[in-house]
């Protein structure tokens, strides 16, 4: 849709109005600021028609993609838009050119040339002024409407319905997967509770949710044991009247008044169910608004009544009571081949375990590609079932598969299923899914990586100061999860989704669309493009040979290398034509000096070296004023110049991830939008400093002397909304005085490595509420820690690496209840560890190592019955020989225990 593409348009030109560059460029264009004052008033009136279209646009239904007159409209639309954002970046480019020009007044030459550029844009913009008012005027003239009354869309919602019921008209009632599901869900329909109880079904779509509900649903030894059921589909573009009117209809309710407003529809509907035990599924709803209606009608009567929901939606399936939330996830390889050689292979009869030769290996392709996602499984199964079971044919069906589910007519409806998720996404959240679709096929999103680049692409909502626009593209990350399109791979040591993935089929569908609307384009063949002809955001894949920038490349938005082979030759020259470009990704390249073109990218919010051979940062770096990011982690930068601080609208400065950290030369108090800052080198100034950067979340300072820790401790204590902090002396004799340091409420993950002095913890009896990661490292502790640090009641993962200097640790009962993961390392006169019955009772992962002294096994292991992990590392002969021997009933409760 082109709505997206608006949304950012006018958030760029929200921006580049509100700017303060503006007045000082005025000034210094003299008499030439009256063509700067009429590009501005053309932005002003593109906004205003921009404002009005979108808000025409988001009426669009998502059905009416066979109105092929308002297709094309949206598409000059979206051509339009696209143009207009070239403009503005064009604009903000030469902002930055010319802030960065040195005296160029006195230059007669420079100042003609900057008249020159200034008059382009303002004819530019009024050209496009002119198509933007013709489009209205065109859709006024040819009776272009957004609503879903033509006929075109009823043929597609009838496709919809039909879609949605597929499985339930071909399946025969036989689950393959997901068992213990269908017998949650027949124990929550069939249970004794009186209360009428809503259960709801969650999963992606074409993840068998319908097929499970229907397999019980049709079952005549549950139906006997209702007096009524129903089963009603939900589209996603519904009206209430329609789908109460569905109700009507499917429990026979008598329709003598012809009755049709809302209120009398659920009157009616309640009156009937007032006495009945009723079963109701309402499959595939897309929102809680209709609920509010069905709620009121389906009668809470106290008769055992049950009301099914199938749903890709989170906060839809939250409508169901606690406790009857049914999650539907992919299947396994063995149950991906069951359903398959069921459907493919049915012509060779049940009994069969035997399959033709060389068919095989490309039946287990093709389910690589599926990803157990039984829709496609059972789609594609079913399809080469009536083709020659030929290993030349299934082979090239391989090879078009792509091609296959968006064109073959048996098959497009799997990709039409899969798209209904990306329709109904609101327009702020589309261009932040489709950017996911550049990443590689399987590959893991971390969390901070892809919320940074939406904010530097512009894609996220300035919500007010109270807000970072980093908290908002987190909460556009959780709707996305929510709304099943993304899926959390991986986990933190507190739950919080760290790495996210795309299902295979689903990133096709979105590469389609990209490809499509120019949004952006994978290089991933070996063969040479064109990367300015193809799209605004070019992501290059591992063999992605692209050797060329044409001469359309400026128009390019974002560079995304995941490719270390793209030679440096290409880079320094393609660098040059990025004019417009915002990020910049060469995480992993070659790379060893950074081209001076780089550092000309004025519009560049997103710098990215880490993983290079990078060693030097450039003084010209402070042209990048716009920078917001500028990752350097695992690069070879051991000092940063004193530019960089120039660099007032940074939020990420990401240096080397050792302890031997990055020194940074200059006044640090100017970068008082920094969000995150490691890690650097400490000194007397930083130290200080520190204390002006109140915005922090993240901060890692190596290189503590005990000379700064009452002026780092006092800069730290000024960071109110800090949630990781690591801290690390210079070496084995500075000491780290912490009795200073009080209430850090934010603080999540806290790392320490240096002596404490006397030997002393910090205070723990207040100010740590929310720590939940705690690692300290050569801490000199004399007196064992727990008794303190179990005040710490939020802890979930606890490291102690040659922090204590005790014989023993004693963990006694009721201490670190969430307590997930204890590591114990080099603690070298640790002799003793004695656990109480409920102490640490939700222990999942133990690991213990070079603890030369322990020889016994804890007793008190027999009380973890929650581990699940124990890993000895280069742990003393006798410790290992008791586990494996004399200590084994104090561990047989535990699944995976490794000695290495």
């Amino acid at each position: 849709m082109a709505e997206g593409l608006i949304l950012v348009v006018l958030q760029k030109i929200a921006t580049t109005l509100g700017g303060a560059a503006l007045s000082v460029i005025r000034s210094k264009l003299g008499k030439g600021a009256n063509i700067l004052l009429e590009a501005e008033n053309s932005m002003k009136e593109i906004e205003s028609e921009f404002e009005i279209m979108q808000a025409y646009i988001s009426q669009v239904d998502p059905c009416s993609e066979n109105d092929h007159t308002l297709k094309s409209w949206l598409k000059n639309v979206r051509k339009i838009a696209s143009e207009v954002e070239d403009i503005i970046d064009d604009y903000a480019f030469l902002l930055g050119k010319m802030g960065n020009a040195e005296n160029f007044i006195k230059k007669a030459f420079h100042h003609s040339k900057y008249i020159t550029a200034w008059s382009d844009i303002s004819a530019k913009l009024k050209h496009v002024k002119a198509r933007l008012q013709n489009l209205t005027t065109l859709k006024d003239r040819y009776g272009i409407t957004v609503s879903g009354g033509s006929s075109s869309h009823n043929i597609t919602r009838q496709s919809y319905l039909s879609d949605s019921s597929y499985l339930n008209d071909h399946e025969d009632g036989v689950i393959v997967g997901n068992e213990d599901e269908a017998n949650r869900l027949t124990q929550c329909i069939n249970d004794d509770d009186e209360e009428r109880a809503v259960i709801s079904i969650l999963g992606m779509g074409g993840s068998g949710k319908t097929t499970l509900a229907s397999s019980i649903y049709r079952k005549q030894e549950v139906k006997i044991t209702f007096d009524c059921c129903a089963w009603i589909t939900v589209s996603p573009n519904y009206q209430v009247e329609d789908l109460l009117d569905k109700v009507i209809n499917k429990l026979h309710i008598s329709d003598e008044h012809g009755i049709t407003d809302r209120t009398s529809l659920v009157e009616r509907i309640h009156s009937h169910l007032m006495d009945k035990k009723y079963l109701i599924v309402l499959d595939d709803m897309w929102n809680r608004d209709s609920w509010l209606f069905f709620d009121r009608a389906f009668v809470k009567n106290m008769c055992g009544s049950r009301v099914v929901i199938t749903t890709r939606i989170e906060s839809v399936a939250s409508i169901a009571q606690q406790n009857h939330t049914i999650r539907i996830g992919l299947l396994s390889q063995r149950e991906s081949w069951m359903l398959f050689s069921k459907k493919a292979f049915s012509k060779l009869g049940k009994e069969t375990s035997t399959y033709p030769q060389g068919l095989v290996q490309w039946a287990n392709k093709i389910l690589e590609r599926c990803q157990g996602l039984p829709l496609a499984i059972v789609a594609i199964g079913s399809l080469l079932s009536y083709r020659e079971m030929e290993e030349q044919e299934w082979r090239l069906f391989y090879n078009q598969l792509n091609w296959q589910l968006t064109n073959n007519p048996e098959l497009n409806w799997v990709s039409s299923v899969l798209k209904l998720s990306l329709n109904d996404l609101p327009s702020h959240l589309r261009n932040c899914f489709l950017y996911c679709g550049l990443f590689p096929e399987d590959y893991q999103i971390r969390r901070k990586w892809i919320i940074r680049l939406w904010v530097a692409e512009g894609f996220v909502e300035d919500r007010g100061t109270e807000t970072t626009l980093e908290e908002v593209a987190e909460e556009y990350l959780k709707e996305l999860t929510q709304r099943s399109l993304v899926q959390v791979t991986e986990r933190n040591e507190f739950g919080r989704p760290k790495k996210f993935q795309v299902h295979d089929l689903v990133r096709e569908m979105t590469l389609t669309i990209s490809r499509k609307e120019r949004f952006g384009h994978i290089c991933h063949q070996p063969d040479v493009t064109d990367i300015g002809d193809v799209a605004n955001r070019i992501s290059v894949h591992s063999g992605g040979q692209i050797y060329q920038a044409g001469p359309c490349s400026h128009h390019l938005r974002s560079f995304l290398l995941f490719d270390r082979h793209v030679p440096i030759s290409w880079i320094n020259t393609a660098s040059s034509s990025f004019k417009l470009l915002r990020v910049l990704c060469l995480r992993y390249s070659l790379l060893e000096d950074i081209p001076d073109t780089i550092t000309g990218l004025f519009n560049l919010q997103y710098l990215d070296f880490s993983r290079t051979k990078v060693k030097k940062i450039p003084k010209s770096v402070e042209r990048l004023k716009k920078l917001q990011t500028l990752h350097l982690r695992c690069a070879r930068v051991r000092e940063l110049p004193s530019q960089i601080t120039m660099l007032t609208n940074l939020r990420h400065l990401s240096v080397s991830n050792d302890l031997y950290g990055t020194s940074i030369s200059g006044n640090i108090r100017s970068l008082k939008n920094l969000q995150t800052l490691r890690e650097v080198k400490a000194n007397k100034d930083i130290a200080q400093d520190l204390g002006y950067l109140t915005q922090l979340r993240s901060l890692g300072i190596t290189a503590v002397q005990q000379s700064y820790n009452t002026n780092l401790w006092a800069s730290i204590r000024k960071m109110t909304v800090l949630t990781k902090l690591a801290v690390a002396t210079s070496g084995e004799k500075e000491v780290l005085n912490l009795q200073n340091l009080s209430s850090l409420k934010n603080l999540e993950k806290f790392y320490l490595s240096g002596k404490l002095a006397e030997g002393a913890l910090f205070p723990t009896s207040h100010g740590f509420q929310k720590l939940k990661v705690l690692t300290m490292r050569w801490s000199g502790l004399i007196q064992d820690p727990l008794s303190s640090l179990c005040q710490m009641a939020n802890l979930v993962h606890l490291n102690l690496y040659c922090a204590y200097d005790g014989e023993s640790l004693v963990f006694c009962s009721g201490w670190f209840p969430k307590l997930k993961q204890l590591h114990l390392g080099n603690l070298k006169k640790l002799s003793s560890v004695q656990i109480s019955d409920g102490a640490i009772a939700n222990l999942t992962y133990l690991e213990v190592y070079e603890l030369w002294n322990l020889k016994d096994v804890p007793e008190g292991l027999t009380y973890l019955r929650l581990l699940q992990h124990l890993h000895a590392r280069m742990m003393p002969g006798d410790f290992v020989k008791k586990l494996e021997g004399s200590s084994r009933s104090f561990v047989q409760h535990i699944a995976n225990i490794e000695c290495v």
